[in-house]
């Protein structure tokens, strides 16, 4: 029987698509229905009630959801804007909550969730990447000393999705930094939305706050980021509370700029030499005469091929010219699943993910002004 009842909030074209079918097939839950806000608009709300009814599960809104019998766990895809407000409600009915990343758009939302979040004495946790085997086996390698102190590290998380090289020529951006509008059908800002995996994964490996943010944005690759006039790359030079000095480059690189989904990986420099660790190691690459990589049909409202909904519906050519070899992995959600039915702190909750905020508008401010921001 099942430990856990679930209500998942959000709908298609989010991570919602992902996660809570995760949820749903972890013998530990049931899930019970989809959910939102009872006024979002008729695109949103079509989107969630089609979810709903893939899933075989009713669609409600948020107050009639968390008021159903047994519900102890929510997972939360909300658009980036109203996530404080949904957090909020839901944590004060005192509900476990998965949060999908970044976990809001200002410093005030995140902190208000954070503060909510230890109001309620519930278990929280953020979507990242600090289970995925690689990054298990650089905190093992802090964890040993075989590195050494640690002074450096680097960390690398580009998307190799959507039509690169469409910008226009003589594109050159300006950041006027956040405004804390994030939610967009045709594009994300890649700083804020691929830059909260390598902030992350700096923070949770060195265990270190970052003091100083200095950022640059641009518009290099994509014509749908240049006509919204948001970033598709981004690129931070951290200092930590320790002198500990981070790189990080993030953002979207297109899809023939990689034989996979893209680069994810981290190097540490230590005292006693550096070290590099990536989800495309190890591998087998295959070299033929055929093209590595076949363009793949543009969907309307997802031309940067984010979802897996759209992805259904264009099918896009597989990528198999190279392969990683498996090696045994722990989802972020089961290990979520883990801590509530052990009593143990995740290893990013909501007051971790307030940081991640905080250094990522950091980095929106640095690059709109040019110089170093402190924290």
């Amino acid at each position: 029987m099942a430990r856990h009842r679930v209500v998942a909030l959000g709908g298609n074209r989010t991570h919602l698509e992902s996660y809570a079918r995760e949820f749903a097939a972890d013998p530990r839950c049931e899930l019970v229905a989809v959910a939102d806000e009872h006024d979002v608009s008729p695109y949103r709300d079509a989107l969630n009630r089609l979810l709903a009814a893939e899933l075989g599960v009713p669609y409600r809104s948020l107050p009639e959801a968390l008021a159903l019998p047994g519900v102890d766990v929510v997972v939360s895809c909300v658009d980036v804007e109203r996530r404080a407000r949904v957090a909020q409600a839901v944590l004060a009915r005192g509900k476990h909550l998965y949060l999908d990343k970044p976990l809001a758009g200002t410093v005030a939302d995140a902190r208000a969730i954070a503060d909510a979040a230890d109001d309620a004495g519930v278990v929280t946790q953020m979507l990242t990447t600090v289970h995925a085997p690689w990054a298990q086996e650089a905190k093992a390698a802090v964890r040993s000393g075989v590195l050494g102190r640690i002074g450096a590290v680097h960390s690398d998380m580009l998307m190799a999705k959507g039509r690169p090289g469409t910008v226009p020529a003589g594109t050159v951006r300006s950041e006027h930094g956040s405004d804390g509008t994030f939610t967009h059908v045709a594009a994300k800002r890649e700083l804020f939305d691929m830059g909260v995996y390598p902030v992350a994964l700096i923070h949770w490996l060195t265990g270190r706050r970052v003091v100083s943010v200095y950022g640059v944005t641009g518009n290099y690759f994509f014509a749908e980021h240049a006509e919204l006039g948001i970033e598709d790359y981004g690129a931070l030079l951290l200092t930590l509370d320790d002198g500990t000095v981070a790189t990080a480059c993030c953002g979207r690189i297109g899809m023939p700029c990689h034989p996979q989904v893209g680069e994810r990986r981290v190097t540490l420099v230590g005292s006693e030499g550096p070290a590099t660790f990536a989800g495309s190691h190890p591998r087998i690459e295959i070299y033929n005469t055929e093209p590595v990589v076949t363009a793949a049909p543009v969907h309307p409202h997802d031309p940067m091929q984010m979802w897996a909904s759209t992805a259904r519906e264009t099918q896009p050519p597989a990528k198999d010219h190279q392969v990683t070899l498996h090696r045994e992995e722990r989802s972020d959600i089961a290990a979520f699943l883990d801590c509530l039915d052990s009593g143990r702190r995740p290893e990013v909750t909501a007051l971790d993910a307030l940081h991640h905020v905080e250094v990522l508008m950091a980095g929106y401010e640095s690059a709109a002004c040019g110089k170093p921001v402190s924290i």
